[in-house]
């Protein structure tokens, strides 16, 4: 085989150009500390640490919805346990009021307090959150959950129980049926199905965030006894009711105070139900930080450096260099009219 000076020189410069790409590979990874800086350097590690990251992030907007959901069952939890303060007063005052000690006049006095007392429940029951959506409609969040009952002048009814077919037009449009079912779930988690159903109060990937009026202003599993036939079961009729009875001079009557006194433990186990899902809350949180700490651990020995084997790379990479370069010059002087000399 014919070997010319011209391939000697060739040779030489594919040397000399190689090593020089090795090094400045090595000083970028060693700049930036990383062993994976482009899909090149290693497509099948570049592949897993995309993947790794999508998956940190998912976890990172998880915790962020935690937070979401958190502060709404906060403010939903401050303002039961506020109206279950409101209900156990307006009961001192029935409790009160029952004695026979007390006149019809001061009953009468009372019953200022009670009406009071019942505006703050009925705004408590129709409560918006900052973002202006009804609190307590479940999903139906931008239709006022209590209405006027044109039926029944004085009560309030719940939009959920509108007749859709009641011969008052304007009545009827109000009705709401579907307030009745469903809530505002937050996912906060992984889930392994995916899929999201009617109920899924017990998917622990996801949280509800809001509760129907029916379920905690209502008397459910338990009927109200106070309030007259066809009006809607719900605490501020049962006030309406106990405050008519005492601008009258009456008692409050043993069946205001059952309905009270159910409402309120209805209140008190609407109230654990929500502390129980921000107790969720928290633990998908502590597990989705660390199985993020683990993805993190993972991602790194995949994409970062070891520095002193980088930098022992680099030392020997730029030794060859330096040998490439002086072969080259060396190369470079070899001649027959050298020879000849």
């Amino acid at each position: 085989m014919r070997v010319s000076t011209n391939l000697f020189h060739v040779m030489g410069f594919n040397a000399i150009s190689k090593h020089q790409e090795n090094l400045l590979s090595i000083q970028e990874k060693l700049s930036t500390g990383n062993r994976v800086n482009k899909p090149s350097d290693d497509p099948v590690a570049m592949s897993q640490i995309h993947s790794l990251n999508r998956a940190q992030n998912t976890i990172d907007q998880y915790a962020k919805n935690g937070q979401y959901a958190k502060s709404q069952l906060v403010l939903e939890e401050t303002a039961v346990q506020d109206t279950i303060g409101v209900m156990q007063r307006i009961r001192e005052l029935g409790i009160q009021m029952s004695n026979d000690t007390y006149s019809p006049d001061q009953r009468r006095v009372a019953a200022a307090e009670v009406e009071q007392l019942m505006l703050h429940v009925k705004g408590t029951m129709n409560m918006k959150n900052s973002d202006g959506e009804y609190m307590f409609t479940g999903n139906n969040v931008k239709d006022t959950p209590f209405v006027d009952d044109v039926d029944n002048p004085g009560f309030l009814i719940y939009v959920g129980n509108i007749d859709p077919a009641h011969p008052d037009p304007a009545f009827a449009a109000l009705a709401r049926p579907e307030a009745n079912y469903g809530g505002r779930f937050v996912q906060i988690g992984f889930d392994h199905t995916d899929e999201l159903k009617p109920n899924d109060e017990y998917n622990m990937s996801r949280v509800r965030i809001t509760d129907t009026d029916s379920k905690v202003f209502g008397f459910a599993p338990n009927p109200a006894t106070s309030l007259p036939p066809g009006v809607d079961p719900n605490i501020y009729n049962s006030l309406k009711v106990m405050y008519d009875r005492m601008m009258l001079g009456q008692k409050p009557g043993d069946d205001v105070l059952d309905d009270l006194k159910v409402s309120i433990t209805n209140m008190s186990e609407v109230t654990a139900g929500i502390g129980g899902r921000q107790v969720r809350i928290e633990t998908q949180f502590d597990a989705g930080q660390s199985f993020k700490l683990a993805l993190t651990e993972r991602r790194m020995n995949l994409e970062e450096m070891d520095l002193v084997e980088g930098i022992s790379k680099f030392t020997v990479t730029q030794n060859a260099l330096q040998m490439a370069q002086q072969v080259f010059t060396k190369v470079q002087q070899m001649s027959i009219f050298n020879y000849f000399r």
